[in-house]
């Protein structure tokens, strides 16, 4: 079964809000660029980013 996450990565811009799967999640644990990582619930996965980013802030 496929989890998912919302992930915060410091991009170009300042932070920056991305969903990744536990598929693909493996490849990026490494990544120098990333703030926080959230669980999310399957009716969180369904959600677009915009929503999830308010759902779930980088903390203070």
């Amino acid at each position: 079964m496929t989890e998912w996450y919302l992930v915060w990565v410091d991009g170009l811009r300042g932070p920056e809000a991305q969903k990744w799967s536990s598929d693909a999640l493996w490849g990026q644990l490494s990544r120098q660029d990333v703030i926080v990582r959230f669980p999310l619930t399957d009716r969180e996965a369904e959600l677009p980013i915009d929503q999830l980013a308010r759902l779930h802030p980088i903390p203070g």
